[in-house]
């Protein structure tokens, strides 16, 4: 989020002004205060914008327009796979090694996303998840990270469509981390959005926490063949469809009439949603099963199975 400061110029009274001139002071004072406030709203009105979001390296890019750096961004590639640079991965990030994307597979991902029955609000939105888990294991592998240490969830949040923790290595285990995506992605009928979101977030999988949007994310992006729509900081397109938001607003309702407060928890996993294994301060908690057990929300089977 922008915060725009306007300073407004000291004061600068002396003894010689008149009445009529410190009249006028105060009326261009007030006149400045007035434009710094109207600015301030002005720019913070047009700053909810897609984040990513890491524990440990918040994105200090100010401009979500913000041209990158010019670098060579060329991947040693072949028909079949590319390959990325030791230099742009990080621990947790794969060997590198990207497969084409088949066609194919993503083409009846995209037919399953649009054949979701939507009689049901909660039966839509689950479905919807078991289509994304699909299309997350498909492209986690394509991009060569390793299963056990890459976990999908998803949040109710609109500010942000996507978000990933990075984890380096600790008492857990190895380097590792989650990616999170918005219910309103999911409930979204335009498959580009999901797989768009999905692929710049992956990106950053492979680059870690040091890199947020800067030449290596950008070649990582390259590499993945994500959307150039979403080859960027923020892509504020999600949030200026104006059918789609009333849809959003539509299927929320559905969903409550259908089952009140609880009805979002029934059609998707509480294990997964982002709450259950951070705070609003991004602490990651540490839950225990029925026996008594910690749970590493990184376990895959045990979050989807157990929480």
């Amino acid at each position: 989020m922008f915060w725009f400061t306007y300073n407004k110029a000291p004061a600068t009274h002396t003894h010689t002004h008149t009445h009529r001139q410190r009249e006028k002071e105060k009326t261009r004072e007030r006149k400045r205060e007035s434009t710094g406030r109207i600015i301030a709203v002005i720019v913070m009105s047009f700053s909810s914008c897609v984040s990513c979001r890491f524990p440990f390296a918040q994105s200090r890019t100010t401009n979500p327009q913000t041209t990158f750096r010019s670098r060579d961004v060329k991947v040693r590639s072949n028909t079949n796979h590319r390959l990325l640079e030791r230099d742009v991965l990080w621990s947790a990030g794969g060997s590198g090694a990207i497969k084409a994307i088949d066609e194919s597979i993503v083409s009846r991902f995209q037919s399953d996303w649009s054949a979701t029955d939507d009689s049901s609000a909660v039966t839509f939105l689950s479905n919807r998840w078991r289509v994304a888990l699909e299309i997350f294991s498909y492209e986690r592998a394509r991009v060569g990270l390793d299963e056990d240490r890459w976990f999908l969830g998803w949040h109710e949040k609109k500010s942000y469509v996507g978000k990933t923790y990075l984890n380096e290595e600790d008492e857990m285990g190895p380097a590792r981390g989650e990616i999170y995506v918005s219910k309103y992605a999911l409930l979204d009928d335009d498959f580009s959005t999901f797989i768009g979101v999905l692929r710049h977030e992956l990106a950053h999988a492979i680059c870690g926490p040091l890199e947020d949007h800067g030449w290596k994310w950008q070649k990582a992006c390259k590499a993945i063949e994500c959307d150039e729509e979403w080859v960027c900081e923020a892509n504020r397109k999600f949030y200026v469809r104006p059918k789609t938001s009333l849809m959003w607003t539509k299927r929320d309702g559905q969903l409550f009439l259908e089952g009140g407060k609880d009805a979002l928890f029934r059609a998707l996993p509480r294990g997964c949603w982002e709450r259950t294994i951070y705070d609003s301060e991004s602490n990651r908690t540490v839950y225990e099963n029925a026996d008594g057990l910690k749970i590493d929300p990184f376990a895959l089977k045990e979050t989807y199975e157990i929480l």
